[in-house]
């Protein structure tokens, strides 16, 4: 569920406010509202910050994982010495980087010309014999022995390169382009770039010797990071005179506890309820066992507003279905199974208890080898490799040898697609009763159920599904209530009104829940898709097996393809399992998950080891 939050004022005097503000993170409940910090102190923090996690980012391009980083903890002083010379070194390594591809573009420019001195050109100008050098077609050598002095120095791939008797004022034809004397010759340009080469290297090393030190720095980042919030805080929060004051949200059932902290540290607190225009932030609270499915919202990076719907247990439910049905085979479940019970109890050996994300990974594992039971799936084994007593567990209709589980399974699909949206439904009519706009959250309820009949219709066989009456009137009956109260807010002219108004996105709306039931197929087919590849790949290998020369050969087939099948459901699984749950389900309750997480003003773990 979602934890009712109450507004929170807090005045303290404006000379005690760094105290005050220790002791409200020591206390913990306050999700304070963002505040802008200035000042000198402010700023500072702010330049210590951006030069260490520039630092950060640079040394971890020479981590060596082999090696083993260094434990010491890094002081203030250290960690902005340890950045500053990291900067150093890196813009060092930069200006060598530079310079060495500036080398390499003036070597490839002259190395047509060969190895020459440009300073001996230089002194016979000066001697009074002015050679300048020069490149055209070598059908236009013809034409410059007619007026111009030169030496014909090399010809390669039809263009001549010349050496011609001339000073700086006397102008080329125009087919002659002209070469322009390096600064140094060839050799001393090449020992240059040696000795870039061998600066960049040694910059390089250094910096993979201070890499080890990296784990400290980011401590260290992280502290100041604690303490850029905790200034940003202190020196942006509002003063009115001898006053300051902070705004922020307190879980109603936490108010108590800040009222009385509050009281004994002589501070004034307002409490209240949130305005409807106010966002206040989510808080989910759910029991262990629906807990689980968090792993999944934090890695979507998902948070319901604060005034809709917390699906956790709904989430939980459909997702482990859907997650059985996508990956459809009991033997990969029990390997995922195996795998997580194999975890779960090295984690309780090491007395770290079991993560929620491997209590998840638990429930879907079993969840996929019981639809493998039910389905006959193992590997996509035929029939009569099968074991009895599994066979003994299939449910005949959803049997993956029964010609007919395909249209089953189909059905199953559209039935779990009604289910769940109905449930989006009858959420929806509980939040707006007793309002007149809960009729037309009925009338929506009314088009799923008549949509699934006409979907079994249209979709899996229109003569052993024919629509029913009663359907046909809660298609049409839906429409109605939904057109009338869906847009009720005053009134039925305002609602009728409104409606005709948008008609057209009514109208659409109305086709999309034959979509959405019929967008829960994906299941059969994904499932398909995998047990497809799997029988492809017992396919390839069981020849092979047979052979004993090709039988190692044979595994690793196996081993390969029932693996990439694997990676294949995972990516499926967050593809259109959770697509079902975020867009389908969630759409139809009108979640736009604009919310954000509730994240107190608190202590971390390091903070309250070193108190």
């Amino acid at each position: 569920m979602i934890a009712p939050m109450k507004r929170a004022f807090v005045a303290i005097a404006e000379r005690e406010k760094r105290d005050g503000l220790k002791a409200l993170k020591r206390l913990g409940l306050i999700h304070l509202e963002p505040v802008q910090g200035r000042g000198q102190d402010h700023d500072e923090l702010v330049a210590r910050l951006q030069r260490l996690e520039a630092a950060s980012a640079l040394l971890s391009d020479y981590v060596d994982k082999k090696a083993k980083p260094e434990a010491a903890a890094l002081s203030p002083r250290d960690a902005a010495a340890l950045a500053d010379a990291t900067l150093a070194k890196a813009e060092a390594a930069k200006a060598a980087q530079d310079e060495i591809a500036a080398l390499a573009r003036e070597i490839e420019r002259i190395r047509p010309w060969g190895d020459f001195e440009p300073a001996e050109l230089t002194a016979l100008a000066e001697a009074g014999v002015p050679l300048r050098l020069a490149e055209a077609p070598a059908k236009k050598l013809a034409t410059l022995a007619e007026a111009w002095d030169f030496v014909r120095l090399a010809e390669a791939k039809g263009r001549v390169r010349v050496a011609l008797l001339a000073g700086p004022e006397a102008e080329f034809p125009g087919e002659f382009a002209e070469f322009k004397l390096p600064a140094q010759g060839l050799s001393a340009l090449e020992d240059e770039r040696q000795d870039a080469e061998h600066r960049l290297k040694a910059l390089k090393d250094e910096l993979a010797a201070m890499a080890p030190k990296l784990p400290a720095l980011k401590a260290a980042l992280a502290r100041l990071k604690r303490e850029l919030d905790f200034e940003a805080l202190r020196s942006g929060i509002a003063v009115e005179g001898p006053v300051a004051w902070l705004a922020g949200w307190v879980p109603a059932k936490d108010a108590a506890a800040l009222e009385a902290a509050a009281a004994k540290a002589g501070w004034a607190l307002i409490l209240d309820e949130p305005k409807d225009e106010e966002q206040p932030p989510t808080k989910i609270e759910n029991n262990a066992a629906v807990r689980i499915i968090q792993p999944v919202f934090d890695f979507l990076g998902t948070v319901p507003n604060y005034r809709e719907y917390d699906i956790s247990l709904w989430f939980l439910l459909f997702f482990g279905v859907f997650f059985a049905m996508i990956f459809g085979d009991g033997g990969y479940g029990a390997l995922m199974l195996g795998i997580a019970l194999w975890a779960s109890l090295k984690g309780l050996k090491a007395g770290k208890g079991i993560a929620d994300g491997l209590k998840l990974f638990l429930f879907l594992g079993a969840l996929t080898v019981g639809w493998g039971a039910v389905s006959g799936s193992w590997f996509a084994l035929p029939k009569e490799s099968i074991p009895g007593f599994l066979q003994a567990l299939v449910i005949e209709p959803l049997a993956t040898w029964n010609p007919a589980s395909g249209d089953n399974v189909k059905v199953l699909c559209f039935i779990l697609g009604g289910i769940q949206l109905s449930i989006a439904h009858i959420k929806n009519v509980i939040r707006d009763f007793p309002k007149p706009k809960f009729l037309g959250q009925l009338g929506s309820l009314a088009l799923v159920l008549g949509m699934y009949f006409l979907v079994l219709n249209l979709v899996v066989n229109a003569e052993k599904y024919p629509v029913p009456q009663f359907g046909l009137y809660m298609i049409i009956g839906g429409f109605a209530a939904s057109f009338v109260f869906g847009s009720w807010e005053t009134g039925p002219v305002q609602a009728i009104v409104d409606s005709l108004k948008n008609i057209i996105s009514i109208f659409l709306g109305t086709v999309s829940f034959f979509a959405d039931i019929v967008s829960y197929i994906r299941l059969w087919a994904v499932g398909l898709a995998g047990v497809a590849i799997s029988q492809t790949v017992n396919g390839m290998a069981s020849g092979l097996l047979r052979i004993p020369l090709a039988f190692a050969f044979g595994v690793l087939i196996l081993f390969i393809g029932h693996g990439l099948n694997l990676v294949m459901g995972a990516l499926s699984v967050v593809v259109h399992g959770v697509r079902l749950n975020m867009l389908e389900f969630s759409g139809h309750m009108s979640m736009e998950w604009s919310g954000y997480r509730y994240e107190p003003f608190k202590e971390t773990v390091d903070e309250k080891t070193s108190a």
